[in-house]
């Protein structure tokens, strides 16, 4: 589903100045991969690289990521926070993410399923918790019907009866899936492949 060569990335710091996030990254992905290390290795900015600027609005300074002709790519953020900074409610932000053949019932449908219901649903995106922010995010993949799902740190703000439901249904998907976790009985129930993401020291 996805190439990668030569990728490589660096950024700015004003502390310590040029500093090297990604060098040289090689690698065919399929399946269900994810993407372990520590704090500050460098997962994110790998995963961002590797949606690009299109997808994740961060493109690698050299190399490629080539994705299949049919990929269809579904990104979930670390912090989905720019996502609901408009004054719209519940309803007319989900409606943004249908695809033809949609109707306002499949809106109703996907916010009913995420435990949005009632008057709830006329209520700002803005004032959202940051729970209730990854279920919308939940929602928005689920309208994009998407084969590809890359997704960091997506149990975060999750209480463990939704980590469960979240991994009953990632186990199912039958796409391919990317994604960055540092919960290792999360990871050890989906991933088929495991990166490790290390500080070159």
């Amino acid at each position: 589903m996805l190439t990668l060569r030569s990728l490589h990335k660096r950024f700015f710091d004003p502390g310590r100045g040029p500093v090297l996030a990604v060098d040289g990254v090689d690698l065919q992905l399929t399946g269900a991969v994810a993407l372990m290390g520590a704090n500050g290795a460098g997962k994110t900015t790998l995963l961002r690289c590797i949606g690009g600027m299109e997808i994740c609005g961060l493109a690698p300074d050299h190399g490629v990521a080539k994705w299949a002709e049919n990929a269809n790519v579904g990104y979930m953020p670390q912090d989905p926070t720019e996502e609901f900074a408009v004054d719209k409610n519940l309803t007319d932000w989900m409606g943004q993410w249908t695809k033809e053949g949609d109707d306002d019932q499949a809106v109703r449908s996907i916010l009913g399923r995420l435990l949005f219901g009632g008057d709830e649903v006329k209520k700002s995106v803005r004032v959202l918790s940051g729970g209730e922010k990854g279920r919308m995010m939940y929602g928005k993949l689920m309208l994009g019907r998407h084969n590809v799902l890359m997704l960091d740190e997506p149990t975060n703000h999750m209480d463990m009866e939704s980590i469960e439901s979240l991994n009953v249904a990632l186990d199912k998907y039958a796409g391919t899936l990317i994604f960055v976790s540092h919960d290792r009985e999360f990871v050890s129930s989906l991933a088929t492949r495991i990166l490790e993401v290390k500080e070159d020291r």
